[in-house]
C-alpha cells in the first residue's frame, strides 16, 4: 500500500501589538526559521534555553546580529521550549517558544500605539520609528535575499514606467520602489531623480509630497540631498504617513504616485534635515 503524504503546512504570519503585560506563546519549527520582527532593534536579549551557536547544547538555536531589528529562531529538539526576555525602549517583553509541526514563519511586533484605532493615534508615529522604516526600505533587497521570512509583512512594488514618472522642465521624479508598513500606515518611496538640464536643482527634501488624485500627502520623513546636479542622477527617499489631518488612510502600493518636487531658487536658503 502506498505511504500517505502529508503536504507541508504553509508558513503562518503573524502581528501582535507589544504589550509587557503579555506573555507571547510562539510555536516554531526544527526545519524551518520563525522570524521576529520589532519596530527597531532591542537594546539587549536575555534567555534561557536558548543558544546562537549550534555546536553548544540548547533546545533552540538564536540568530541576531546586534543592531538588526529581527531576529531568528529555529528548535533543535522535536520537544523544544525556551524563554526570551525582548528589552525594547526600556521595557521588557517575554516570548516563549515551544516546538510544534505548525509553526510561525513569521512575527512583526508594533508599538500599540501605532495602530492607528484613532486619528489621535496615528499622530503619534515617532521620528525615531520614521527613520527605522527607511533603514528597512533601504536593506529591503539585501534582507530579502538573506532572511526572505523578515520582509513577509512589508508590501512592495517597483511600478511600471508608464505610471512611474513625473516629469518637470529640466528634471525627472521616478519612482523605482514603494513599500508598505502597514502598522504605521506608511508608504516609503524610493526615488531616481534625473537632471537633463545644464544647472543644478535645489529642491526642499522636507517637502517631497505624493499626489494620489486629488489628495496631496507631504512627507512625514526625507533622506535626500536636496540637489540634482547638472545632466546627473540622484537617489532620494522620503515617507508619507497617514492621511493630511491625522488619521489613517490606508494607502495601496498599488497607486499611480506623482511626485511633487518643490524646487528653491538660489536666493533662497536650502534646509536640509539633518
Amino acid at each position: 500500500m502506498p505511504q500517505a503524504y502529508a503536504a507541508p503546512h504553509a508558513p503562518v504570519v503573524k502581528q501582535f501589538p507589544l504589550d509587557e503585560r503579555v506573555v507571547y506563546e510562539i510555536p516554531i519549527g526544527t526545519n524551518v526559521p520563525t522570524t521576529l520582527m520589532f519596530p527597531s532593534a532591542p537594546s539587549a536579549l536575555e534567555s534561557a534555553g536558548i543558544t546562537a551557536k549550534p555546536e553548544t547544547p540548547a533546545p533552540v538555536l538564536l540568530s541576531h546580529v546586534p543592531g538588526r531589528h529581527y531576529l531568528s529562531v529555529r528548535a533543535l529538539k522535536p520537544d523544544a521550549q525556551a524563554t526570551l526576555n525582548v528589552i525594547w525602549k526600556n521595557h521588557t517583553y517575554i516570548i516563549r517558544f515551544t516546538a510544534s509541526e505548525k509553526p510561525y514563519g513569521s512575527i512583526t511586533f508594533y508599538e500599540d500605539r501605532l495602530a492607528g484605532r484613532s486619528a489621535a493615534l496615528a499622530k503619534r508615529v515617532t521620528p525615531d520609528a520614521l527613520l527605522g522604516l527607511l533603514d528597512r526600505a533601504k536593506t529591503f533587497r539585501l534582507v530579502h535575499e538573506q532572511y526572505p521570512e523578515a520582509v513577509q509583512q512589508i508590501e512592495h512594488r517597483a511600478p511600471p514606467a508608464a505610471e512611474a514618472v513625473t516629469c518637470y522642465k529640466d528634471f525627472s521624479a521616478t519612482v523605482e520602489e514603494v513599500f508598505r508598513f502597514d502598522p504605521e500606515d506608511t508608504l516609503v518611496f524610493k526615488l531616481k531623480l534625473e537632471n537633463t538640464g545644464d544647472t543644478e536643482v535645489a529642491y526642499q527634501p522636507q517637502s517631497l509630497a505624493a499626489r494620489i488624485g486629488s489628495r496631496v500627502y507631504t512627507a512625514s520623513i526625507s533622506d535626500a540631498s536636496g540637489l540634482i546636479p547638472p545632466h546627473a542622477v540622484t537617489t532620494a527617499y522620503f515617507a508619507i504617513t497617514g492621511t493630511p489631518d491625522g488619521g489613517r488612510a490606508n494607502l495601496s502600493v498599488k497607486n499611480v504616485f506623482n511626485i511633487i518636487v518643490p524646487r528653491v531658487t538660489r536666493d533662497v536658503q536650502l534646509v536640509i534635515p539633518q
